[in-house]
């Protein structure tokens, strides 16, 4: 059965909606944090994790592996042996500030998170819409068999 979700691009979109909500976590973290003194900004590594999947469908991959992370500090990909990307993908890090920092050492600036938490729902909401759609095509097929 595993099978016929690794055929699909299920896998991808569920690693973009549990990436998406990690992301969340870490942005939600960083607006409650808005007056703590020298607390600094956490984000997960966006443009990592958009290479990661980038390279994962310029290969026909749907299913990858955990990796080391290469030269230029991007994760690389193994074989379709997992249906996992790297962990560290899924990681909050310190993030460089938006703006300048405040007296009190703080780089807050809530115009920023929200901006970034509007962008990570919408991301969210896309792929939980493709993989809406995927199972009601499954779903089809299935019922097209019985």
């Amino acid at each position: 059965m595993s099978s016929i979700f690794n055929g699909t691009t299920l896998p991808l979109l569920e690693k973009v909606a549990r990436f998406t909500d990690k992301r969340q976590d870490a942005l939600t973290a960083n607006v409650a944090n808005i007056d703590t003194p020298n607390y600094k900004r956490l984000d997960l590594p966006l443009e990592a994790f958009q290479k990661a999947l980038r390279d994962a469908i310029a290969t026909g991959q749907s299913r990858l592996e955990p990796g080391l992370s290469s030269a230029n500090g991007s994760p690389s990909l193994g074989r379709t042996s997992a249906t996992s990307l790297p962990e560290q993908l899924f990681q909050a890090v310190e993030a460089r500030s938006p703006s300048l920092n405040f007296q009190d050492n703080n780089n807050r600036s809530v115009e920023h998170e929200m901006m970034e938490m509007t962008k990570n729902n919408m991301m969210q909401s896309f792929a939980i819409t493709l993989m809406n759609a995927q199972f009601g095509m499954l779903q089809e097929a299935i019922r097209e068999q019985v």
